[in-house]
């Protein structure tokens, strides 16, 4: 009976001090915000694509000294990447941080401020940006082909920022545009997709005809982009599309106007395409 109460006592102690290890929940959490200014970025806005944002970052302990700073930003709900990440000491910081905006059109970023507090607890202060288009005039194209992708000597896909065709080992997320038909295809399948990632809304000929600035394509996507597809529908001529491609540029939105097909019935004959004209941005 004593041998059991004296492994009860030495147990004590030990249950004690690990339960003091690390952080408290009830410690007082730190504070962040971002201080207003002409100069900085402190709510929810709308921005174009790479421009230089400027944060003042404002941090004061819950309970004696600051331990560090971070921010991190998010696209689309993906994993966060890092910009800045610094070790501090005192009561209250201030701090300017500048990054220059990623993403392409319409994309939400998403921005987090963390401070650290010496006694392990931590605060975050978030913030939405949404990516919108400079106002630019658009370059158009004519005369573009896709190839059926059986075809093993010419161009398969489009790489619709740089205006050239790819064939099949060329760089995947080069390729807006690529035809869908498979070896077990025997007729060309008249349909597009991506490698990249990108999408596609069907629109109007008149949509194609008054397109002449980013601003059009724009304000085209967002009445539309919720019945954006991975593919095409089988393409016919005089079909118009409006293409959201998965490249990571500022300005990533096309519209296109098929304008011929050659599609042969003769099976084992791949020299099908589709020819097509496009406007892009004027940069």
């Amino acid at each position: 009976m004593k041998i059991k109460h004296l492994l009860l006592a030495l147990a004590l102690p030990v249950v004690a001090f690990l339960g003091s290890c690390g952080g408290d929940s009830n410690d007082p959490k730190p504070s962040i915000s971002l201080n207003p200014g002409a100069k900085y970025v402190s709510g929810d806005i709308s921005v174009m694509s790479d421009s230089l944002l400027t944060f003042s970052i404002a941090a004061t302990s819950g309970s004696g000294n600051l331990s560090g700073i971070s921010a991190n930003y998010s696209i689309n709900g993906a994993a966060t990447k890092s910009f800045f990440d610094s070790s501090v000491t005192g009561n209250a910081v201030n701090c300017i941080v500048k990054t220059r905006l990623a993403g392409s059109v319409d994309d939400v970023v998403i921005f987090n401020f963390i401070a650290k507090d010496a006694n392990g607890q931590s605060s975050t202060k978030s913030i939405k940006i949404l990516v919108i288009p400079p106002t630019a005039p658009l370059l158009g194209f004519q005369a573009q082909m896709v190839y059926n992708a059986n075809n093993t000597g010419f161009d398969i896909a489009y790489d619709l920022n740089k205006g050239v065709g790819l064939q099949k080992n060329d760089p995947a997320t080069q390729k807006d545009l690529m035809d869908m038909s498979t070896n077990a295809m025997a007729q060309f399948s008249k349909i597009w997709g991506s490698d990249n990632k990108g999408k596609f809304v069907k629109v109007t000929s008149n949509d194609f005809t008054n397109a002449s600035t980013t601003t059009y394509l724009y304000n085209l996507w967002k009445a539309n982009s919720a019945t954006a597809t991975a593919q095409t529908s089988v393409l016919a001529i005089g079909d118009v599309y409006l293409v959201k491609t998965g490249q990571d540029l500022p300005f990533n939105l096309y519209i296109i106007k098929v304008t011929n097909i050659q599609d042969i019935p003769t099976i084992g004959n791949h020299n099908d395409y589709i020819e097509f004209s496009y406007k892009m941005i004027d940069d």
